[in-house]
């Protein structure tokens, strides 16, 4: 059996141990692999994030705030404010106050606007969402929730789009080359002579 290796370990008080390890164990680096504890784990929606979200969005239909919509938008409210914040929240796995635009975006664009919903509340979900993250911030569950709902409502035009599901049309980033224009290969010869035919 081979010998025990001995290392010793000094710690912040002032005292020093002495551990012994194994040839197995002392031939491993040290802390390769375990992670550190300082790390961010991501964030699952588990049930307290969930139950925090609908909380909120609970609060939101209850209040003043919800009157100034209609009410088909007022029924529809409670389902398309949890997917909206469920959706920011797992964007970059961030607790629902820590929210920021590209993660109010990608839940906005991607995922609330694949919602079934009637054309009448799909006209108004920007609004009710740019509402609701201002009464976050009002309630002081949100910083920066009127800019956040200041950048909601400019992204209507795209909800719109992207919930009606046309795809936007594929545009050429450059001018059509011509027959007779200098061959793009670099060879000085003009396009129909040179690459045309390949």
């Amino acid at each position: 059996m081979p010998p025990l290796e001995r290392e010793w370990h000094c710690r912040a008080a002032p005292l020093c141990f002495l551990s012994i390890r194994s040839p197995r164990r002392a031939a491993r680096p040290r802390n390769t692999t375990r992670r550190s504890s300082c790390r961010r784990r991501p964030l699952s929606l588990g049930p307290y994030v969930r139950e925090q979200i609908e909380n909120w969005v609970g609060d939101f239909c209850n209040d003043d705030a919800i009157l100034q919509f209609t009410a088909a938008v007022t029924q529809a409210a409670a389902p398309v404010l949890t997917e909206f914040l469920a959706a920011a929240c797992e964007a970059r796995d961030l607790p629902p106050g820590e929210i920021e635009e590209p993660d109010a975006r990608s839940a906005l664009l991607e995922r609330v606007a694949r919602l079934r919903l009637p054309e009448p509340v799909h006209a108004q979900v920007p609004s009710l969402c740019a509402a609701f993250t201002t009464f976050l911030e009002e309630q002081g569950r949100l910083g920066g929730g009127r800019a956040l709902g200041a950048f909601i409502r400019a992204l209507g035009p795209a909800y719109i789009r992207q919930a009606q599901g046309k795809p936007e049309p594929i545009q050429r980033p450059g001018s059509r080359i011509g027959r007779n224009d200098p061959c793009p290969c670099g060879s000085g010869r003009k396009y129909k002579k040179c690459c045309m035919n390949e």
